[in-house]
């Protein structure tokens, strides 16, 4: 695809938005990102934690997961989860607040979508482009729809662990509202007559029926069982992708995590994922459109293995070493 100068600048100040705030890699150039190889010492012995783009044990229902967690754990337990949403909830306060409130989190959202726009403009007129349909794959939760007002009630009530259960409750209430820009994006790509498929981590067998009522609700075209894709048996979102580029020319991917794009990051490291990015630097602003994030995402438990499971002293000594670093 060809790419114009605006649209790689205005992706660049998009991605490094996104990196500026929510991950820890260090700029050596203008142009090159490269990540420090240094990477925290800490022993960890517990199981990796899952975020929402990672594997997710099933079950019948949010409530019934939630309370069945509750009853086997012991109290001890419980009052170290406790501390940990506590001290996780302190970190997330002033990522959360500047997307709930900083204008220049509004300003790279519709930055995000007129790149995107003019991307899909440019294709639609490319004739190389009519041997299939056109698509484009996108994420959802803070792609096109904000979750940060659930996010900062479960931070202002002590908890700020986005887990697996809590992502599963908090979207069954089905009231996650749009980006700004969002609806009229995803509007103008239909109209374009160009094919839209929302590929999400969000868990099918709890959160299909209330995710696809909140898109419609909220206007936004496409949403069927074709076109939202959601996690069923795994997490990786590759197959889906390459289920979708059998039959669609696919020019755009956007996301707020590495792995909502076709480049292999799932399971790396922090010091691999940030390689993976400097290979594909020329993708960003092209094919590629990225929202910031810094309050979750697979950049947190890229951190140390385990990370999420980590007592808040362990996780406060890997944040200092990186931050020092």
């Amino acid at each position: 695809m060809k790419r114009s100068s605006l649209a790689w600048y205005v992706a660049v100040a998009c991605f490094g938005g996104s990196l500026c705030v929510g991950s820890v890699v260090q700029a050596d150039s203008p142009t090159t990102v490269k990540a420090n190889p240094v990477v925290p010492t800490v022993m960890v012995t517990q199981v990796q934690s899952t975020q929402p783009t990672n594997s997710i044990v099933a079950t019948n229902t949010v409530a019934a997961n939630s309370e069945a967690t509750k009853a086997v754990v012991p109290l001890d337990e419980q009052a170290a989860l406790k501390q940990k949403q506590q001290y996780q909830a302190e970190t997330e306060t002033m990522g959360l607040l500047w997307m709930r409130t900083s204008a220049e989190y509004r300003a790279l959202a519709y930055q995000g979508y007129n790149v995107a726009l003019n991307l899909v403009k440019m294709a639609v007129t490319d004739p190389s482009h009519q041997r299939k349909p056109l698509a484009i794959v996108l994420d959802a939760d803070e792609t096109v729809v904000d979750n940060t007002k659930l996010m900062g009630e479960s931070v202002a009530n002590g908890n700020g662990r986005f887990d697996a259960p809590w992502w599963r409750q908090a979207v069954h209430q089905g009231k996650s509202q749009a980006m700004p820009g969002a609806v009229e994006f995803l509007n103008e790509v239909h109209k374009q007559g160009v094919e839209i498929f929302y590929v999400s981590n969000r868990y099918a067998p709890v959160n299909y029926d209330a995710t696809v009522q909140n898109f419609k609700e909220l206007g936004f075209p496409s949403v069927d069982k074709e076109h939202v894709l959601l996690f069923e048996k795994d997490s990786d979102k590759q197959p889906r992708f390459d289920a979708i580029t059998k039959k669609y020319a696919v020019i755009l991917y956007m996301g707020d995590n590495a792995g909502d794009f076709p480049i292999g990051t799932k399971g790396k490291t922090l010091v691999e994922r940030n390689a993976i990015i400097d290979e594909h630097k020329e993708d960003f602003g092209t094919t590629f459109v990225v929202f910031p994030n810094p309050a979750y995402g697979s950049w947190v438990s890229a951190l140390a293995k385990g990370y999420q499971n980590l007592s808040p002293e362990e996780q406060k000594q890997v944040n200092n070493q990186y931050l020092q670093q």
